[in-house]
């Protein structure tokens, strides 16, 4: 028996047989020196077959599945990027090396940068070109893609990686269970695989290396194992696993549709956080009450460039109409740190501590074109829907005050234009710094709402980067520092009767309702799938128990018994 751990993708456990898919050779990509009277010839081929690839994702972005039908068309959005095909053009004009060599080189180097990156998001666009331009570069050389026709029907899949094209592919095989080598959970790869509801497993190191074709194996998509060869023993105990699974979905299922609340009745309102406004519909059929918090700089990353007002206008208009009545609350931009734009529209700067530099509502008023832009944006669409607006890293009350005064420049700017908008938008801003915690007495005397962000409150309050595996047994939510800095923000909420709501991960976990809801929290923003299970904690304990729990908690002085009380609390 071989036990290999990697990264719960999808949950789900099953048993089945490996197939091996072989990771293709691209080491038979042609390099070779050109004539100029070749250049054209070979620019038209580029077009050809740029144009040949996006027949073939024609049809894959006609599916009625959303999430393939968005993640196809962001693929003919990369096909027709003027930026990246202009360095490709240059590049083969300058170097003379034929046009499939110079695609597979420039593709290579952009996920190559984007893999370099500290933002999961777009070290897995990085695959995302590898799968568009990989195609594009096939063509060109005259080799094929890999086929599926040899895939047998209930395998469990094990490669090296596959790429969303792969995932639509092999969906029509069903799929026991995807093992990868490599890969991460925000891949679109990963994202259809959920969608599928497949059981997954990625960055299981090396497997390949001892796995056979046929070979009996286990895959646990919750925990991130793969077990090979399992025992009888083992396959017996994950055999009640796959049953209590089953049963838990079922139970999930009926609770989508049902309203949230405590045990004792008292309603607890869940939002979900987006990064899409695709993503709304997902949101709705998973039971949200609305959107809590609306990732927009994703947006802007996705194209790698600041959309214009009526671009912005047209993403925020598409969110609110789907959720109609429901609240939305959309965060400006939190560009910098390791999520970075690169635009001819302002100058990246290399910073030596990017997470505690330029970042969040300091570049958006150091750059207030930008801010107006995405402000009027969100003015204008207001009227379909009923919209709140969040302003992301917020330290002092000065950038409040400059915020409102740009807030009141752009409502009067598009009165004079005679363009509709609501006047009265709830303005939050988020509580993710000890400096704004601390000073939440201040704060919640200029704005409508606060919206606690635990992810990076967190990392400042315990000095450490979450993305850094060398002190990441040091982040830790339940850390009384932070406990107590979002006690003390939500009884200034309380004092001032202003709405609070948790939009971090920790909203998501059983231990972080359980001490958010006793502080007197009862609204919550988190990952949709997530939030079927969140109602699932709420009805199993009332207020009072909570409060009970919170209590101890805020007065007891380290995380391990901090946990320990949690757990002999929490089992019921």
């Amino acid at each position: 028996m071989n036990i290999v751990n990697g990264i719960p993708i999808s949950k789900g456990c099953c048993k089945g047989r490996i197939f091996i898919i072989r990771a293709e050779n691209e080491s038979t990509i042609i390099k070779s020196t050109i004539k100029p009277e070749e250049i054209e010839p070979q620019w038209n081929q580029f077009f050809n077959a740029v144009s040949q690839v996006k027949n073939d994702l024609a049809s894959l972005s006609n599916s009625k599945n959303p999430d393939e039908k968005k993640i196809f068309e962001s693929y003919m959005l990369m096909l027709d990027d003027q930026i990246f095909i202009n360095e490709i053009k240059q590049e083969f004009s300058t170097k003379l090396f034929n046009i499939a060599y110079i695609v597979f080189t420039k593709y290579q180097q952009a996920a190559e940068q984007l893999r370099a990156t500290n933002d999961d998001y777009l070290k897995q666009r990085a695959d995302d070109i590898c799968d568009i331009y990989g195609r594009v570069t096939r063509i060109l050389n005259g080799t094929a893609r890999h086929s599926f026709d040899e895939v047998p029907q209930n395998a469990v899949i094990l490669a090296k990686n596959l790429q969303p094209t792969d995932a639509v592919a092999l969906e029509k095989k069903k799929p026991l269970a995807i093992i990868l080598e490599e890969g991460g959970p925000n891949s679109h790869f990963a994202i259809l695989i959920r969608n599928y509801n497949i059981p997954a497993v990625f960055g299981a190191n090396s497997i390949l290396k001892t796995a056979r074709n046929n070979e009996d194996v286990i895959v646990d998509g919750t925990k991130g194992i793969v077990i090979i060869n399992p025992d009888q023993k083992t396959i017996d105990e994950y055999s009640e696993k796959e049953r209590k699974e089953l049963k838990e979905s079922r139970y999930y299922s009926t609770l989508k549709k049902q309203p949230a609340k405590t045990k004792d009745d008292v309603p607890v309102l869940l939002y979900a956080n987006i990064s899409t406004p695709e993503e709304a519909e997902t949101a709705l059929q998973n039971g949200a009450d609305g959107i809590g918090l609306f990732r927009t700089e994703f947006l802007f990353i996705k194209e790698n460039r600041f959309l214009s007002e009526e671009e912005q206008f047209l993403e925020y208009k598409k969110v609110l109409q789907i959720m109609k009545d429901k609240p939305v609350t959309i965060r400006t931009l939190d560009i910098g740190a390791d999520k970075v734009i690169s635009s001819t529209d302002y100058k990246n700067l290399h910073e030596e501590n990017p997470l505690l530099g330029w970042r969040g509502i300091r570049f958006s008023l150091d750059n207030e074109a930008i801010f107006i832009t995405q402000l009027r944006a969100l003015y204008r669409a207001s009227v379909y829907g009923n919209l709140k607006i969040m302003f992301p890293m917020i330290t002092t009350c000065n950038e409040v005050d400059d915020i409102l005064r740009i807030v009141k420049a752009v409502k009067a700017e598009l009165k004079k234009e005679k363009l509709s908008f609501k006047e009265d938008i709830p303005l939050g801003v988020m509580i993710e710094t000890p400096a704004a915690a601390l000073t939440s007495d201040f704060l919640v005397k200029k704005c409508d709402f606060f919206s606690i962000g635990t992810n990076d409150l967190t990392q400042y309050s315990l000095s450490v980067d979450r993305d850094n595996s060398h002190v990441s047994d040091y982040y830790n939510e339940t850390h009384p520092a932070v406990l107590r800095l979002i006690n003390t923000t939500v009884k200034n909420a309380q004092k001032h009767v202003i709405p609070v709501s948790v939009c971090g991960e920790f909203a998501s976990r059983p231990e972080g309702i359980a001490l958010l809801t006793g502080m007197g929290i009862r609204e919550f923003s988190m990952s949709s799938s997530m939030l079927p299970a969140a109602k699932d904690t709420l009805i199993q304990f009332t207020v009072a128990e909570f409060q009970s729990i919170s209590k101890k908690a805020l007065n007891t002085p380290t995380v391990s018994k901090i946990n320990n009380l949690l757990k002999r609390n929490l089992c019921k």
